[in-house]
């Protein structure tokens, strides 16, 4: 099963590693469904997320001066 953890990370390994540091946040296993949906919506350049345990397409990301 793929997975998705964080902000606009997903695919078939754990865990993500970014010049050398493992991507902290919250590892969900997704449907392949949810993949290929999580996949369109990276190339159509819309964000997804792991939100408190659940797995958002089309994330957006706050405005910086919210709280």
């Amino acid at each position: 099963m793929p997975y998705a953890v964080g902000l606009d990370c997903v695919g078939t390994d754990n865990p993500i590693i970014v010049e050398g540091v493992p991507v902290e946040g919250d590892y969900l296993e997704i449907s392949w469904d949810d993949y290929t949906a999580a996949i369109n919506c990276l190339v159509n350049g819309l964000h997804v997320c792991v939100v408190n345990g659940v797995f958002v397409l089309d994330y957006e990301i706050p405005p910086e001066d919210s709280p």
